[in-house]
């Protein structure tokens, strides 16, 4: 039976790391996996394709599909931008048998709960805000103002992780042991 995934966990903990990990372990086990596209009213980047990276939507169409009820989840973040998962979207791949990993933050997983009973949250978390703390300072892109913006984030979703029922940590150097604990989550839950 195919499963919703909602991965989730602060930044620098490691999400997008340990997803592209997870989907490694699904091809070499052959099974059926897909990563949702999220849709969002901002312009693409250099390099970004429609479909791929995001659903590139205007504003209206993005509203359009809001009242049409078309969102798992959605949000509207402080560049003004709106950010959502299309409800369409998710069940087509997960009525052809795959798994659907989203890859979102705690608000978004709280309304995917909402429209979605069955979704399985997993959290990741690092094994420390000291260290989480290093990997954003390591990035060596964000302003000091962001990274503290960041652990003030960080520290409130981890406050908050016990809304989840699976909590998985990334230690450092063991991102693929933390994506086989994710796999055999999604497959024994």
């Amino acid at each position: 039976m195919s499963k919703l995934v909602v991965i989730s966990g602060p930044s620098g903990a490691g999400k997008g790391t340990v997803v592209k990990e997870l989907l490694n372990i699904y091809k070499e086990k052959n099974d059926k996996v897909h990563l949702s596209v999220s849709a969002t009213t901002r312009l693409p980047r250099e390099g970004e394709v429609d479909g791929v990276n995001y659903y590139f939507l205007k504003e209206e169409e993005f509203q359009r599909k809001l009242e049409e009820n078309d969102f798992l989840e959605h949000n509207i973040y402080g560049t003004g931008k709106s950010y959502g998962t299309l409800k369409s979207h998710v069940l087509k791949y997960l009525s052809s048998g795959y798994d659907v990993i989203l890859e979102i933050d705690i608000n978004g997983y709280k309304q995917v709960t909402q429209n979605y009973d069955d979704a399985l949250g997993i959290f990741i978390m690092p094994p420390s805000l000291e260290i989480l703390e290093k990997r954003l300072r390591d990035r060596g892109t964000e302003t000091e103002e962001s990274i503290q913006a960041r652990l003030q984030t960080a520290k409130e979703e981890i406050k908050n992780k016990k809304i989840y029922p699976h909590i998985v940590i990334n230690e450092d150097g063991k991102v693929i042991e933390a994506a086989k604990e994710i796999y055999e989550i999604i497959k024994n839950d």
